[in-house]
């Protein structure tokens, strides 16, 4: 495993980005106060049923979005980032009147955001900065401020490299301007930022793992939204390992946005059912995961559509008040089997919790090829429910599976979003297992003409690591 998680490892990697500061840091401007870091993210099952409620398992893995801040008095914001570029300049900055309205208050998320549709990887930072100036957690940002960044996590891997970024810049900016946030406070930020200035789905699974997530543990998100349950020691000599495919199916954000939709058409289909046969309240406590495998089976299964159009259900129900998402006439959802990914997936994950305590618990290898066996199962969910796989995370998945347990490769999914990206896999923490890994990764190359990335190895959260001063 990577020395990166480790205390050593974390003191060498931010004296290699302070290296980077020095060499790109505006030669006009004071040095650096303030460095922090955020990891990346491994959904290892429950990401795809966030919204619904469900059970998350994730872990920060030891690749991370590094930032170094300083105040400047020129009356402007300046973004640059070092070794890492995503289709757009690396270098951008903007007065502080671009976030005010002639009146003083703050301008629009839209209206801000539009002014970074050039520079992808800004509008991250950028709707940071927005987003704590509007919620009013920082009132001004004084003179300016003068912000560096490197990442080192793959983008468009469903790795959460934006999460880590918003985390770290928010991070950043409340330890240069003594603004204390709780970590859910400034997840909230985060999300605010994404949701409102990016654009992206909502969701804090993601931000909090950046945040919370503590070396080689998974952390325990109850996504009602967003409760902590702890962290889930694996068992010894037990890991997980991220390979990166190499592909992302440009639809992936589409195709995430329609499941979220088409769930919570579904789970009001299903509340309409309860209250047809005379059950008061809200039943599902409004998040599809409070209904077990067994009563979704047994009651309303066969109750709903495979398919409804948007135009019927909103000719029946027109748009339901308070409703997260807009209906839209012309599109055809999927509602049984998205519906129901989010059930059995909840169930899975609760499922594969049991299997790693009992493994840690007496050392039974079966309850560790048990859990990879869910894994599995999600990942066939995530194609033949959602419509999220794709040919390459299925034939690296299939060639996990052939080396199996007897390798040490005990299971495996696509990760996040699916359509693509990375997979995750439970394995053996031993030198079997990880022959075998770069094994699958040429038979993979050899079947799609990509080239893996395999990662391994953790480190801990923002919060930890925390912001340290620099002289």
């Amino acid at each position: 495993m990577s020395i990166t998680g480790t205390e050593n490892g974390l003191a060498l990697s931010i004296e290699r980005f302070c290296q980077l500061c020095e060499t790109a840091w505006p030669a006009d401007q004071p040095r650096p106060r303030l460095v922090t870091r955020a990891p990346g993210r491994l959904d290892c099952l429950g990401g795809m049923a966030d919204f619904s409620g469900a059970l998350a398992l994730q872990m920060p893995i030891d690749r991370c979005a590094h930032v170094a801040v300083s105040p400047r008095q020129d009356q402007r914001i300046f973004l640059q980032t070092i070794g890492y570029q995503e289709n757009g300049p690396c270098m951008i900055d903007w007065p502080l009147s671009l976030f005010y309205n002639p009146d003083g208050t703050c301008v629009p998320a839209q209206e801000f955001a539009a002014h970074f549709a050039t520079c992808p990887w800004a509008v991250h930072v950028a709707g940071v900065f927005w987003a704590l100036l509007a919620s009013q957690t920082i009132p001004h940002f004084a003179g300016g401020v003068t912000l560096l960044l490197h990442s080192d996590i793959p983008s468009e891997t469903g790795l959460a490299a934006s999460a880590a970024i918003q985390v770290a810049t928010a991070k950043a900016l409340a330890g240069l301007f003594d603004a204390p946030l709780e970590a859910t406070q400034l997840a909230g930020i985060c999300r605010i930022a994404n949701v409102d200035v990016v654009g992206a789905e909502p969701g804090l699974v993601d931000h909090l793992t950046c945040l919370l997530g503590e070396p080689n543990t998974l952390l325990q998100i109850r996504c009602q939204p967003n409760n902590v349950l702890g962290v889930l020691p694996l068992p010894q000599e037990v890991g997980f390992a991220a390979i990166c495919t190499g592909v992302r199916l440009p639809i992936y954000r589409q195709r995430y946005a329609d499941n979220r939709a088409t769930s919570l058409i579904g789970r009001f289909l299903i509340e309409q059912i309860l209250r047809g046969s005379g059950q008061s309240g809200n039943p599902t406590g409004e998040y599809l995961a409070n209904i077990s495998p067994s009563e979704y089976t047994r009651r309303f299964r066969n109750e709903l559509p495979v398919k409804l159009r948007g135009r019927d259900f909103l000719g029946h129900f027109g748009q339901p008040s308070g409703f997260e998402v807009q209906v839209d006439p012309a599109k055809i959802y999927k509602v049984r089997s998205r519906t129901e990914h989010h059930i059995y997936e909840n169930d899975r994950t609760h499922r594969f919790v049991e299997r790693l305590a009992r493994a840690r618990r007496t050392g039974e290898r079966d309850a560790l090829t048990e859990a990879g066996e869910l894994m599995y199962s999600s990942h066939w969910s995530y194609g033949q429910r959602c419509g999220t796989g794709s040919i390459e995370t299925d034939i690296l998945v299939n060639l996990i599976r052939e080396q199996g347990p007897a390798r040490g490769l005990y299971g495996a999914k696509v990760t996040g979003g699916g359509c693509g990206g990375t997979v995750a896999v439970l394995m053996a923490d031993n030198e079997t297992a990880h022959a075998a890994l770069p094994e699958v990764c040429e038979a993979y190359t050899q079947k799609t003409g990509h080239t893996p990335i395999i990662l391994t190895g953790s480190m801990p959260g923002a919060d930890h690591f925390g912001c340290r001063g620099l002289d």
